[in-house]
């Protein structure tokens, strides 16, 4: 047995590069009734009640203060465990007890999500229930922030955020085990050193089920990576097992597609560690993207975009690249001052690169390395070129 819940919780982006706890407190503010407050409003009250600790644009303190500020149906908790698997049910336990979405910390301390839905084995009987199994989550991740110009728009019911592209996506799945290792990691130091944290449910936390990691079963053995077609071959399959090909929205993006150019990405924050973007579509852009990992073939997550707008994957091709990086002047880091990246000098990476950071805090906009001399730049899939890649602060 599969119990899928997934709430109405519509997306919007963050509307700067740090608003991601002003976003995803919109997001669900709406969904509890308050309308949508704007987020330069919320991300004020993030930070000025982020009293335990500095340092923190919007800090686990701040935004929960903020989410029971701004609307009285509802009252939310701060929720920060000492294990994976106890937050995970809370999680679940919230989505399906509540109906409300949890604003869950991912990536260490770096970024702040909406989970909107989970995919159990059985309807979890209570917070503490440890009779089930997570397969997977769906998300609203607020990044990348809205582009400028021409600005933020003034969010709406029926506003262009999720259409894919820079305006990011709205229907996105991500596996258990991908949450394990890459998004639900815990905090790495501080106030709250070694917990795991969400906003969500008014209950207390319970103890630790003590549930092991899901474990990952690779489809091969890592020596080489995955031939491109084997991988575009391999991606609907994995939806499939996901379930995904079940519900009806991602039925109709997956279904009549067929695939694109599977794009190969290196992780820079982990030795060894690689992973595909698959594209799907049709005549027009991508309507899908599956991510999976590049030397077992196992699968990470997805997207789809249903209100078609933009592509759900941005990339550039050559002529785009030397567009971007040849001929023009490009900051270098610090104040070391200005270069021009000439042609038939410089390396651009054949592959793409990522990592968590506060250029790219979705691994669907990772980077194409430049080598210039002593020089490293960073051509993100959206055409912007940065000279180094900064670790992201806390809660952007």
């Amino acid at each position: 047995m599969t119990v899928h819940k997934d709430l109405a919780t519509q997306y919007h982006q963050q509307d700067t590069d740090y608003y991601c706890g002003a976003a995803s407190a919109q997001m669900v503010l709406q969904q509890c009734g308050s309308g949508l407050v704007d987020q330069a409003t919320l991300y004020a009250d993030n930070h000025a009640h982020s009293t335990a600790e500095s340092g923190w644009y919007t800090a686990p303190d701040g935004l929960t203060w903020t989410m029971n500020n701004h609307q009285s149906t509802k009252y939310f908790v701060l929720d920060a465990r000492d294990d994976e698997d106890s937050m995970s049910r809370i999680i679940a336990w919230t989505i399906h007890h509540y109906q409300i979405s949890p604003i869950a910390m991912v990536y260490g301390w770096a970024h702040w999500i909406v989970v909107r839905g989970v995919t159990t084995s059985a309807t979890p009987t209570s917070f503490l229930d440890g009779g089930y199994t997570i397969s997977g989550f769906d998300v609203n991740n607020p990044w990348p922030p809205t582009p400028a110009p021409p600005g933020p728009p003034p969010h709406t019911s029926g506003d262009v955020c999720g259409t894919g592209g820079t305006r990011g996506v709205a229907d996105e799945h991500i596996s258990y085990a991908t949450w394990q290792a890459d998004y639900m990691t815990g905090i790495p130091s501080g106030h709250w050193a070694g917990k795991f944290v969400a906003v969500c449910d008014p209950e207390p936390p319970g103890r630790a089920v003590g549930v092991e990691r899901v474990p990952i079963r690779p489809r091969f053995d890592g020596v080489e990576l995955l031939d491109a077609e084997v991988a575009g071959r391999l991606s609907l399959e994995l939806v499939e097992e996901a379930g995904l090909t079940e519900r009806a929205r991602w039925r109709k993006a997956l279904g009549t597609t067929v695939v694109g150019r599977p794009e190969l990405v290196q992780r820079l924050d982990r030795p060894d560690s690689f992973f595909y973007l698959v594209p799907r579509g049709g005549d027009g852009p991508a309507t899908s993207v599956v991510a999976l990992d590049a030397r077992f073939g196992t699968y990470q997550q997805a997207r789809i975009v249903t209100r078609r707008r933009q592509p759900a994957l941005l990339t550039l091709e050559r002529d785009a690249i030397e567009e971007f990086v040849f001929g023009r002047v490009h900051q270098l880091p610090g104040r070391q001052g200005e270069i021009r990246i000439r042609p038939d000098i410089a390396c651009v990476s054949r592959h793409w690169v990522w990592r968590p950071c506060r250029e790219s805090l979705s691994p669907y906009y990772p980077f194409k390395l430049v080598s210039y001399g002593p020089h490293r730049f960073y051509l993100r899939s959206d055409g912007r070129m940065f000279s180094r890649l900064t670790v992201a602060a806390r809660g952007i």
